[in-house]
């Protein structure tokens, strides 16, 4: 072969190529542009190689967006590098020479009054002295109980607590109510020890119809129930006072531990000189992960970032400390733009990110020796928040997907059909109502990733 015919093989082949990636481009180009959102919101998207980095489509890819809670996917992958998955959170027992009991807290997002039971049933089961004082420490983490720019009306929703190192039984309580006979008020019962103030405004209806309101500007602790019911429901509230929580908790777990402190209940640091006795350990952090990517808890995801801030400090757990060690962990990330995160699981409307930085990281994640390990804890169509999307190629799509209001994002892995894996980034926001037709228009995408 003569030099003028392999400059001529090579022109072709680099044509065919080009010619290729042409119509693949019109191929998503035209999906987007069948949509009526990329006329009315902004929408962004990057497709990369995983293996190679290549992009495959990218569509205004740095433009700065909210990512809504697929935020949490890169927040638990340096969480699973860092801690490893089977790091377990450990709520322990001390004692000191005057038999007073220090509850050493961990910042355990799972911790229940169950587990606090069974520990101090174990202490008076095994240790026979008089408990004097009880004092928890819970220096673990700093007092901060609430995102920067989360919204104060989401304050009574069930999927975004408040979260300390007072965590317990998620922080939530239930609440049951019932219709009234003869036009009286309907019955309010609140289920748990913790004590505050329910103003009921609810009237019989022919349907359920109840608005949970809060009024901090009035009181803190005050939770107003208006609207209408028809059938008796249960509603989920969250705890405002956490600290006056588990304090009610743990009177409640010592009292079915039969444990009588001669003293009091105290909030202290641990003295010195202290000895441990007993410890409960949490499930492995793979689980609380799983649940995290699949279900999309908010409490988790941040109490597990103040966790990966206190061990990249060495001190008090911290969401800025987190945000540090996030921003150092992906600091080798080969994008034009940087994320800039106010928390870990994206409810904060000061958080931005950027399509090409998301395809980037995901490049990043899937090139370290624990990816098969990690992927396997992400939501496959049929699971979580992705139980309903996408089922015909569940098999071949791991994602991560993000909602708050006017804005939704799906994020993660694509097997396709010619055996490559592409990483990819959607985000779509400024838009009123609902999310349907972003979330049609993000499965159609990945669909024709798939089909690549």
């Amino acid at each position: 072969m003569n030099k003028f015919t392999k400059l001529f093989t090579i022109c072709a082949v680099m044509f065919a190529f080009f010619t290729v990636q042409t119509v693949m481009a019109k191929d998503f180009e035209s999906i987007i542009k069948k949509s009526p959102l990329d006329e009315t919101a902004t929408v962004s998207v990057s497709i990369k190689n995983a293996k190679n980095g290549k992009t495959l489509y990218e569509y205004n890819q740095n433009k700065y967006l909210h990512p809504a809670s697929s935020l949490k996917l890169f927040t638990m992958a340096a969480a699973y590098d860092q801690l490893g998955g089977d790091f377990q959170y450990r709520t322990q027992l001390f004692k000191d020479k005057n038999n007073n009991i220090y509850l050493k807290l961990s910042g355990d997002p799972t911790l229940t009054t169950a587990d606090l039971t069974k520990l101090f049933k174990e202490l008076q089961s095994k240790y026979k002295f008089q408990v004097k004082d009880v004092v928890v420490d819970a220096t673990v983490f700093d007092s901060a109980q609430w995102g920067t720019g989360w919204m104060w009306d989401d304050d009574t929703s069930k999927y975004l607590p408040k979260y300390s190192p007072f965590t317990i039984n998620g922080n939530i309580i239930n609440i049951s109510v019932k219709p009234s006979k003869n036009n009286a008020f309907p019955e309010i019962k609140n289920k748990s020890n913790y004590q505050f103030t329910l103003v009921n405004l609810l009237k019989n209806g022919d349907k359920n119809d109840i608005q949970v309101v809060r009024q901090p500007w009035v009181q803190s602790d005050m939770t107003y129930l208006k609207g209408t019911i028809k059938t008796p429901v249960t509603i989920q509230l969250p705890v405002n006072q956490l600290e006056r929580n588990f304090k009610t908790c743990l009177q409640e777990a010592l009292k079915s531990a039969k444990v009588t402190p001669k003293g009091a209940i105290k909030v202290a640091p641990m003295q010195e000189h202290t000895e441990l006795i007993l410890e409960h350990v949490s499930k492995p952090l793979d689980t609380m992960i799983s649940t995290v990517l699949k279900d999309s808890n908010n409490l988790y995801t941040e109490m597990i970032l103040k966790t990966m801030g206190a061990k990249f400090t060495d001190g008090q757990g911290t969401t800025a400390a987190g945000i540090d060690f996030f921003n150092n962990y992906y600091k080798d990330v080969d994008s034009k733009t940087k994320p800039s995160i106010v928390d870990g699981g994206g409810a904060s409307r000061n958080d931005l990110i950027t399509a090409d930085w998301m395809t980037s990281a995901l490049n990043k994640i899937y090139s370290r020796d624990n990816f098969e390990d990690f992927g396997a804890l992400m939501a496959k169509p049929v699971e979580g928040t992705l139980s309903d999307r996408m089922l015909n190629i569940s098999q071949s799509v791991r994602a991560k997907t993000g909602t708050i209001s006017g804005v939704s994002v799906l994020t993660g892995y694509v097997n396709s059909k010619s055996n490559e894996k592409y990483s990819f980034a959607i985000l779509i926001q400024n838009y009123p109502g609902d999310s349907v037709e972003a979330k049609k228009l993000e499965d159609a995408i990945v669909t024709e990733i798939y089909n690549r």
